[in-house]
């Protein structure tokens, strides 16, 4: 039997719908692949995540040798993709870009398990 790759343009369909403003069904045990956003804790900075389906293929066939696994990165570490799924925000490739940046540019953004006051952030900053 020929096991076929899913198709990139399929396995981001549910994450470039969501960026675009559609509404689309969302289940709680089905992570999809894409760029998102969550928190580590109430009120603390977003940080980014990407979930993405890892499919080892063959080059001479194009087959699947092996079956296809959802894998996650949330603020740099792996984790569970079907653990954080609920907690995550479909963002541009943009915003993703930016909070990848700002972690590492921005003291308060660094802290992702303590909870921010965004007010008093912009009170202080010029």
């Amino acid at each position: 039997m020929i096991r076929q790759p899913t198709p990139r343009e399929t396995q981001y369909d549910f994450w470039r719908r969501t960026v675009a403003g559609e509404r689309v069904p969302r289940f709680e045990d089905e992570p999809q692949p894409g760029l998102y956003k969550r928190r580590m804790v109430r009120n603390g900075p977003f940080v980014p995540v990407e979930i993405w389906l890892e499919q080892q293929i063959d080059p001479e066939t194009g087959e699947l040798v092996a079956d296809e696994r959802l894998r996650a990165i949330c603020n740099g570490s792996p984790r569970d993709p079907y653990a954080i799924w609920s907690y995550c925000r479909a963002i541009s490739e943009s915003e993703y870009d930016g909070l990848t940046g700002a972690h590492a540019t921005i003291p308060d953004m660094a802290a992702t398990h303590v909870a921010l006051n965004l007010h008093e952030m912009a009170a202080i900053r010029p």
